[in-house]
């Protein structure tokens, strides 16, 4: 993004405004903020499935989905408002946060499920190295988007390291906890765990 914004920057007007659709915030926002000034709004429309490019694309993809932008103290209110207009008539739902707190939560809703699904698909074929001819919804559901452009993923995963460690973490713990749970036979336990999670996923909007 950093060498595309420095080709650019010659040709724009002074009046343009620059976003992005990048999933990493923090650093993206600091770089190109540099080249760019407060007319860079950096967002980050929450669409899409694991595959890309047009092959891939449906009118209405954005429809419903969050967008999150993430302005700074250095951001032209104009630019601002163009790129929340620009999410706002494709028909996403808006949310507003600094890029540091960007990182930190989608490490934990988009960062971490996809490691999560690598890790998945790679310590099932440890023992099953023929789970797909084996597997049902299940398997399927959880292990999709682990089909994502490796590329791509290796590069958002690197970026926002320390919150995917600190997400990484949260899990080791939690899945540390549930295992106790299973080798004592704490049914009850277990239970509630399970009543937790469904709970939750039945909240999604």
């Amino acid at each position: 993004m950093q060498s595309l914004a420095e080709k650019i920057a010659p040709a724009l007007s002074g009046s343009a405004t620059v976003t992005d659709v990048g999933s990493v915030k923090a650093g993206v926002v600091r770089r190109l903020e540099t080249i760019l000034g407060g007319r860079f709004i950096g967002s980050h429309p929450m669409a899409g499935s694991e595959q890309s490019g047009f092959d891939a694309a449906r009118a209405n993809l954005f429809e419903r989905a969050v967008c999150i932008v993430t302005p700074t103290t250095n951001s032209l209110p104009a630019s601002t408002r163009t790129v929340r207009n620009l999410w706002d008539i494709v028909g996403c739902r808006l949310v507003e946060m600094p890029p540091e707190e960007h990182d930190e939560c989608v490490a934990r809703v988009s960062h971490l499920p996809h490691a999560v699904a690598a890790a998945l698909v790679n310590a099932i074929s440890l023992r099953v190295p023929d789970a797909g001819a084996l597997a049902g919804g299940g398997y399927r559901d959880t292990t999709r988007i682990a089909a994502g452009p490796a590329a791509m993923w290796r590069e958002i995963l690197l970026e926002n390291s320390n919150g995917l460690v600190a997400g990484l973490e949260d899990l080791s713990t939690t899945l540390d906890k549930m295992k106790q749970m299973i080798l004592s036979r704490d049914a009850a336990a277990l239970e509630l765990f399970l009543e937790r999670a469904k709970a939750i996923r039945e909240d999604l909007p």
